[in-house]
């Protein structure tokens, strides 16, 4: 048996249908609720403009024999990052008017600013969106945000010519410095006016030098241009009344969901019929409805369903000892110990229930017995103790039927040593006179009466109450039953509603649609005295 617990989908279909209304009114508050909240927010407005940023080409450049500084090609996201960096953002409140913006206006001003890139191969767009409650001051934000961008473009072009112009303006000046150094000096001859000649036509080359580098600095471009500017916003990007009560009407349902889901899969009851066959591998041998208030007596189909099932499983052994038992108490298993015992009963096996839960016994009050009208040596506790004394089985009528009970009506000191020592002979002194010999015996878990039984039965038949059985409980009774080589028979499952049964599920019941009633033992039978005969002392007769 595997713990792990599966849903199909008949169970999934189940789960929506369970948790529907209550998803259904956690949806709808939750929507409504928001959508109150989102109208009662101050409305925000987005504007965007969008700039192309592509790779320089030559082929313009060379048919007119000139050439274009431009900004070195990066990749698409140092302009994403550029766009939030700390002087650009500076550059684009000075264009709105903010001088000298400090460290705080800049960090408020970068969260109204968002980016995304579209990259591309040749080219990508850049999209700069600034938020704000005036649509008038986005799109203008937006703007200078990009003109911002624009001036970091093209001062990135111009920093490598910046220092060729500074080398050249150094140069040059140190040129004047010699050449009038030279010329102050006393006439030093030919040798010094070549020299002074040589010094002129260097300082020459370097001032033209140096204007065509301030000529191709002033003319320096970036890779960035813009492509559509930013303008004032029509309609508020957020917030969306109706969109977030429709997103929250859908959260609200899946959270409904996926609570109900984390709270079967932490359940360990079975779901149903089908669940208690898969997880267990045993079969299951009959279903009994939940009763009816006032009624003890299961329907005789459902009986005889379990009757049916337990002749085809025990068709080589006679006689047929049966232990009826469960993994805890209240799941059913006196009711069902007495409605398979009177279905072999009535169907004219000679059969004979023992009432083996000697620490609460039920069996015997419900069938209608009292220590007043039962010989006190006609008891399972007399039968175990006094052999030699103990009296044929108690008779009773129930429904016009005549039932043979050994009853038990008050609990036993140290049951499981009494059962332990003597139940194997009291089985051996029956079994020469009945065909069917059904055991009610305590739960499986909490004493270990059920498994003193267990070995000397032919088979067992485990109720299970589908509604609150826990399967760790039932795989702990059937890992016991095991372990001591105990023939299990299969489930015997209790209280079980229609949705919950195999028969529900395939169109078909164990004979539930007929109907039942409370089926009561007659007054008159209650109290009129039983009839007890004397069984032969088996030792004595064999001494």
């Amino acid at each position: 048996m595997d713990d792990q617990v599966e849903l199909n989908l008949n169970d999934l279909f189940q789960l929506l249908r369970r948790g529907l209304v209550f998803a259904l009114a956690v949806a709808a508050g939750a929507g409504l609720l928001t959508y109150f909240l989102s109208k009662r927010m101050t409305p925000e407005y987005n504007s965007t403009t969008t700039l192309l940023a592509s790779r320089p080409t030559s082929n313009a450049q060379s048919n007119f024999g000139v050439s274009l500084v431009t900004a070195p090609v990066v990749d698409t996201s140092a302009y994403q990052a550029a766009a939030k960096s700390y002087p650009v953002l500076v550059e684009a409140l000075n264009v709105l008017g903010e001088n000298d913006p400090d460290a705080k206006t800049v960090a408020a001003f970068a969260k109204l600013v968002s980016v995304r890139l579209e990259a591309a191969q040749q080219s990508s767009l850049i999209r700069l969106t600034v938020r704000d409650a005036d649509p008038q001051w986005a799109a203008r934000a937006a703007n200078a945000l990009a003109a911002g961008l624009l001036h970091w473009d093209t001062t990135r072009a111009k920093q490598n010519l910046q220092v060729i112009v500074h080398t050249l303006e150094t140069q040059v000046q140190a040129f004047d410095t010699e050449i009038a150094g030279l010329e102050s000096a006393p006439d030093g001859g030919t040798a010094a006016t070549s020299q002074l000649e040589g010094l002129r036509t260097l300082r020459a080359d370097r001032a033209m030098q140096l204007n065509a580098v301030r000529a191709l600095s002033a003319s320096a471009v970036g890779l960035l241009e813009v492509l559509e500017p930013a303008r004032p916003a029509l309609e508020p990007s957020r917030p969306r009344p109706m969109r977030n009560a429709a997103l929250a009407f859908a959260l609200g349902l899946f959270l409904v969901y996926a609570l109900l889901l984390l709270r079967d899969s932490l359940d360990m009851r079975f779901r149903g019929a089908d669940d208690v066959l898969s997880s267990t591998g045993f079969p299951v041998l009959g279903e009994f409805p939940r009763l009816p208030p006032g009624s003890v007596h299961l329907p005789h189909e459902a009986t005889g369903y379990l009757r049916t099932n337990i002749m085809f499983a025990t068709a080589q052994n006679l006689p047929k000892v049966i232990l009826v038992t469960s993994a805890q108490p209240t799941e059913g298993k006196t009711s069902v110990a007495i409605g398979l015992a009177e279905s072999f009963a009535r169907n004219d096996y000679r059969t004979v229930l023992i009432d083996a839960d000697m620490r609460r016994p039920a069996a015997s009050e419900r069938l209608g017995l009292t220590r007043i009208t039962t010989s006190p040596n006609a008891t399972l506790r007399a039968y175990l103790e006094k052999p030699s004394l103990a009296e044929t089985p108690t008779s009773t009528v129930v429904d016009g039927l005549l039932l043979e009970v050994i009853p038990t009506f008050e609990p036993a000191p140290s049951p499981t040593e009494l059962l332990s020592r003597s139940f194997a002979s009291v089985l051996h002194r029956l079994k020469d006179d009945y065909d069917v010999i059904v055991i009610d015996s305590p739960p499986a878990l909490p004493v270990a009466d059920a498994m003193t039984i267990a070995p000397h039965a032919t088979g067992v038949v485990l109720a299970v109450s589908l509604p609150t059985a826990d399967r760790r409980a039932v795989k702990a009774t059937l890992d016991l039953l095991e372990r001591i080589n105990v023939r299990i028979l299969g489930m015997a499952l209790t209280n079980v509603e229609p949705s919950r049964s195999l028969g529900g599920t395939r169109g078909y019941g164990y004979g539930y649609g007929y109907g039942y009633g409370p089926v009561e033992v007659p007054q008159a039978n209650r109290n009129e005295p039983v009839r007890t005969r004397r069984l032969p002392n088996r030792a004595a007769a064999d001494d």
